[in-house]
């Protein structure tokens, strides 16, 4: 069972790793919420319930905000308070140790750059964020969690040279 936790892990990982290498706000979404179906799996499979409520929602969150460029409703700045909120009502309820907030701020911080539909600002926030949850999966050990935030600090920083950077050259 260990090494199918872990293998889920790894699949989540590739998700979210390639997900800062798209070009389109819709297609990072869409990587985002396969790799957050995994992780919750995988934090649920590890006892890592935080983890794995904060990717539940945030997996709702990215269907919310796949439409943010199409749908009026979809735009609402109370979005933004809905998962914010939801966000720290998990925490109550799942709260494990301090470790726990890690989880929850990472999401929150998330949850501000993927309401953008600028890819470059969603790749440069995950680099404030993604240290928050490499801690959380150390911890929780998550070694895909752990192997993912490490690519996808890298990952992150490939696409703004690329796209935000090199691009604008």
């Amino acid at each position: 069972m260990e090494v199918f936790t872990q293998v889920i892990g790894f699949v989540a990982m590739f998700f979210s790793v390639f997900s800062f290498q798209m070009n389109s706000h819709k297609k990072i979404i869409l990587m985002q919420m396969a790799a957050t179906v995994c992780f919750a799996i995988q934090y649920y499979l590890l006892g890592a319930y935080t983890g794995m409520v904060v990717d539940i929602i945030a997996t709702v969150r990215s269907m919310i905000f796949y439409f943010r460029e199409d749908k009026e409703w979809a735009r609402s700045k109370w979005w933004i308070v809905i998962f914010m909120a939801a966000f720290a009502v998990s925490g109550i309820f799942t709260y494990e140790s301090p470790v726990s907030l890690l989880a929850i701020f990472a999401m929150m911080l998330n949850t501000i750059s993927f309401a953008c539909t600028k890819p470059k600002l969603v790749r440069t926030t995950i680099l404030i964020s993604s240290p928050m949850f490499l801690i959380y999966n150390i911890i929780m050990a998550s070694m895909g969690g752990i192997v993912n935030e490490v690519f996808v600090e890298i990952s992150s920083v490939v696409g703004l040279l690329r796209y935000d950077i090199k691009g604008k050259n």
